[in-house]
């Protein structure tokens, strides 16, 4: 089978590191596979060798023919006017130069039996596609609807389009948002990130982390969203409250670490609590590491708690809003706790003293790639050639 991941960028976050790991997956499990991205700055990922990597500039494409210069600026004024709706009059060229660049791949490698879209950033560029093959996959538990014109919007993004969603929760924010725009997907199915496992555990021991002393720690994006401040917190309550003596390690970056740093002196944590900043290859930390604190509003899926539980790192988690808890379920819905900081805390300090046993094999199943390849081929009726 042949298959096409698209994707809009390859800069590091949680939806890239997917899209490479499903176009990674359908290679590694013996079908031909390609990932297609659009903007290069900040390109940080890439695939392996056995996935074919390609780079469609769609709007340097545009910005090359008279047409298409003039059409960008006519986007950009409509969107001053207009506000939000650049991708709407840039996305009926986009999708045009996309069709184009895609058919002379196409006549290269030959027809494609899948085409995966990834993120709604992705789906803005090339809206005006209609093709079968595309199947659109939807990332975000942020899909706001409403308002005369975000209806008109999603209607253009996702009304007859095979919609997936990575988690129940997602789809339940697709089902409401579908009931207040008035749209109705093609398809709406459910098929989870696929989490190169072998991969996560393969770079967890590739270091050992510069520390002596046992730690708690926190990974991933430091965003309003991601509620890091929660984490430290709940930490601050554990250490002065229930005589807690373990480090709290957080690694990330984003628009809130000035202000997590700034709370960290605040409470006078600066010998207890060291944020690491962003790091190419997190997992030995986290594989050494006593418990990992996820504290976000909410998550389409929750990457990270896939990526811990390949280091065989229990976790504690509030109850995270959307996909979380379609990883944290059965045993593991018992370290899920609600978003205070004494109840965080406590769990914390119970999931150290108890040092539970977790399968980790069992819930990391669904996840795995071969696992996740054969759901799309099943699902969509695929014929399972390679």
């Amino acid at each position: 089978m042949r298959v096409a991941v698209v994707v809009r960028s390859l800069k590091i976050g949680g939806m890239e590191r997917s899209a490479i790991n499903i176009a990674q997956s359908f290679a590694n499990e013996g079908h031909e596979s390609h990932l297609i991205y659009f903007k290069s700055k900040n390109a940080a990922l890439k695939p392996e060798k056995n996935v074919y990597l390609h780079h469609f500039n769609l709007e340097k494409i545009a910005r090359l023919s008279i047409i298409g210069f003039i059409w960008n600026i006519f986007s950009r004024i409509l969107n001053s006017i207009i506000r939000q709706s650049y991708f709407f009059w840039s996305g009926m060229l986009f999708s045009k130069i996309f069709k184009y660049k895609l058919e002379k791949l196409e006549k290269k490698y030959g027809k494609f039996d899948l085409i995966i879209l990834r993120g709604q950033g992705t789906f803005e560029s090339v809206w005006m596609l209609k093709d079968d093959r595309i199947k659109q996959v939807s990332v975000s538990m942020f899909i706001f609807s409403g308002s005369a014109k975000r209806n008109f919007f999603l209607r253009c993004l996702y009304d007859n389009k095979h919609i997936i969603c990575i988690s129940e929760g997602v789809k339940t924010k697709i089902l409401e948002a579908a009931e207040i725009a008035n749209f109705k997907p093609k398809s709406l199915n459910i098929v989870y990130n696929a989490m190169d496992i072998e991969l996560v555990q393969k770079k967890a021991l590739e270091y050992s982390p510069d520390i002596d002393e046992e730690y708690l720690v926190y990974f991933g994006r430091i965003t309003p969203n991601k509620n890091v401040s929660l984490g430290v917190s709940a930490y601050n309550y554990a250490k002065q409250n229930l005589g807690l003596d373990k480090k709290f390690i957080i690694i990330g970056d984003g628009a809130e670490y000035k202000n997590v740093q700034e709370q960290i002196k605040l409470l006078k944590l600066e010998d207890s609590v060291k944020i690491l900043g962003s790091l190419d290859n997190p997992y030995p930390w986290v594989k050494n590491a006593r418990l990992f604190v996820f504290t976000s509003k909410s998550e389409g899926l929750g990457n990270v708690l896939l990526e811990s539980l390949a280091c065989h790192t229990p976790i504690v988690s509030v109850k995270t809003e959307g996909g979380a808890k379609d990883i944290m379920k059965d045993e593991l819905d018992e370290f899920r706790v609600d978003f205070n900081e004494e109840v965080l805390a406590k769990k914390i300090v119970q999931t150290l003293h108890e040092k539970p046993f977790i399968d980790y094999d069992k819930y990391l199943e669904e996840f795995t790639p071969s696992f996740v390849v054969q759901k799309y081929i099943t699902v969509f009726a695929l014929n399972d050639k390679k």
